[in-house]
């Protein structure tokens, strides 16, 4: 893995974080991160999201350059199909782009890039640490528990607080965001019943 084609990535997060104060005020962006040769996992969901050409300029950029980077990404998915559907993880992906466990390492916070395919329900959930969704391309409806549902398109953002059940659903758009932890990086993600 070239190290010098995700930090064409990480720049464009820098940029983003700059323009966009619901990020920077959430949390800082960390710097001089170290690079970690992950080996690459190109399941078949993150194919689909390859596929998806984006035809807007809001974050054309940063979209374009993961959609190029997919075949040499360590997508993951953190479900079994007995808790989301064979369907849900057909048209999930996740990768971690900062992180104890990213592209960049960092004990700080977590970044994820999270795909979502059209006509997709991502399960009600939650987690002890503190998140952000920040839309980059398409749109779906964000549910929280105890806030009023909306539907987000690019550069809209979502606050998940600590243990607040959540849940996304895309209908005729596909979604990708950027989730952000900043605290409790170890945290489970647990499906729960609303």
């Amino acid at each position: 893995m070239n190290s010098d084609l995700f930090n064409k990535i990480y720049s464009e997060l820098d940029l983003l974080w700059k323009k966009n104060s619901i990020l920077s005020n959430f949390v800082e962006l960390p710097r001089a991160l170290n690079f970690n040769n992950i080996k690459s996992n190109y399941i078949k969901s993150a194919k689909k999201f390859y596929n998806w050409k984006i035809d807007t300029k809001k974050n054309s950029n940063i979209h374009n350059l993961i959609r190029e980077l997919s075949p040499k990404i360590n997508w993951k998915q953190n479900y079994s199909e007995k808790d989301v559907g064979k369907k849900f993880l057909e048209n999930f992906c996740y990768f971690e782009f900062i992180g104890p466990d990213g592209i960049f390492i960092s004990n700080e916070i977590s970044i994820y890039f999270i795909f979502f395919d059209k006509n997709t329900f991502y399960t009600w959930h939650h987690h002890e640490a503190e998140e952000i969704y920040f839309v980059l391309s398409g749109k779906a409806k964000f549910e929280s528990y105890g806030d009023k549902s909306e539907i987000l398109g690019p550069n809209q953002a979502r606050f998940h607080k600590s243990f607040q059940p959540h849940s996304l659903t895309t209908q005729e758009d596909k979604c990708l965001s950027i989730v952000v932890w900043r605290d409790k990086l170890d945290s489970e993600v647990s499906v729960v019943k609303i």
